[in-house]
């Protein structure tokens, strides 16, 4: 499916930013026993996790989902944390190892370096909100592909319908290709502000980069400056 065609699909299916989310009818009357995304097809999946209003009934539904061959192969589902009134939203590609084994994103090393960043901009971690487009883990932490980001996306599009962030930080190829375009490249992107459903983003290096490759780090300190500034906040000297 080409992306303006998913765009309108999605849109279709009630998961437009232009509108003030509300709780529907539909989840009021199956509270307490709602339907397994599983038992949710195409544009009812779509329009059902598009018009969920609380961040934990969000989360709760997520946790049961199996719609692609992932959940069979991982721990567990990995929703995304952090305050849901954040400024600022991390977005990485998949969960890893030590994600999958304490159902928590950006906990492993590359996680402790998110923290560093994070703590650098002069921010605690559960004042951000940190997340991944691809909820479950894949296989030997491989890169997720297009269609697995395809079935899990719905459930980023409602988590940053709901915590409404200033600016959305996609970290790495992945995340900034399921954003932005499926061809981005981030080492040509990065530093650069785009837009996504009416948020700015702004695409940095992996903290996973980072490790490998400590030269990038000075640029991703760049672009969290501008993030920064594009908020209004003031980091440490």
């Amino acid at each position: 499916m080409k992306p303006r065609d998913r765009e309108e699909e999605l849109r279709q299916a009630g998961l437009d930013f232009s509108s003030k989310p509300h709780r529907p009818s539909g989840f009021q009357r199956r509270a307490g026993t709602p339907p397994a995304p599983g038992e949710l097809a195409g544009a009812e999946f779509l329009r059902f996790v598009g018009e969920i209003d609380d961040l934990e009934d969000l989360e709760r539904f997520a946790l049961e989902c199996s719609r692609c061959h992932l959940r069979s192969g991982c721990k567990g589902v990995v929703f995304g944390e952090g305050s849901p009134r954040a400024q600022i939203a991390f977005v990485g590609e998949a969960p890893g190892a030590d994600e999958d084994r304490l159902g928590r994103p950006f906990v492993g090393r590359a996680g402790k370096l998110l923290d560093r960043i994070i703590d650098a901009c002069g921010l605690l971690r559960d004042e951000v909100y940190i997340t991944n487009i691809v909820k479950c883990r894949p296989a030997a932490n491989r890169t997720p592909t297009e269609e697995e980001r395809n079935y899990c996306i719905p459930y980023l599009h409602a988590q940053m319908r709901l915590v409404r962030p200033g600016v959305l930080v996609s970290l790495g190829a992945a995340a900034t290709q399921g954003l932005i375009r499926p061809d981005a490249k981030i080492t040509r992107m990065r530093g650069t502000w785009q837009e996504w459903r009416g948020i700015k983003v702004m695409p940095t290096f992996h903290p996973a980069a980072l490790l490998r490759d400590p030269r990038k780090r000075p640029p991703v300190w760049e672009d969290m400056k501008s993030v920064l500034e594009e908020l209004g906040l003031r980091g440490p000297a």
